[in-house]
């Protein structure tokens, strides 16, 4: 698995417990983004029981960052609850990954009710924010 995965799914797996109760939707989620990129069950099952510190996100491309902001707002929405501590999680995630915090706050308030989001409708909304490297993309 290379970095950009492994950190990818380190935010996700952090995410997930940050209400304190890693659901069953999350895991799968989780699961079905590893599963697709080739990553063995053993491998998963190790990242969950063990996750990384997240670390510094400062020096992303801007895909990258988008697909990392993408990715944990849609697992924000997996389980059909939105609670307070996901949205501070992904909140910080945007800051981190270096998204303006007024257009990361108004784009959660924007979906955080539309459970039924594509992936593509929230990439392209979420790929629409300000960003610092955007103009290097």
């Amino acid at each position: 698995m290379d970095a950009v995965l492994r950190k990818k799914i380190n935010i996700l797996i952090h995410l997930a417990g940050a209400d304190g109760h890693f659901d069953d939707s999350e895991r799968a989620f989780i699961y079905n983004i590893c599963l697709r990129h080739g990553v063995d069950l053993d491998t998963i099952g190790d990242l969950i029981a063990d996750p990384e510190p997240i670390g510094s996100l400062g020096a992303l491309s801007h895909a990258t960052a988008v697909d990392y902001l993408t990715e944990s707002i849609l697992l924000m929405l997996v389980d059909g609850k939105v609670l307070p501590s996901e949205v501070l999680f992904c909140q910080d995630m945007g800051l981190r990954l270096g998204f303006p915090k007024v257009a990361v706050d108004n784009l959660i308030d924007e979906i955080k009710e539309d459970f039924d989001i594509s992936y593509d409708e929230l990439h392209q909304l979420v790929a629409d924010l300000p960003h610092p490297s955007k103009s290097t993309a």
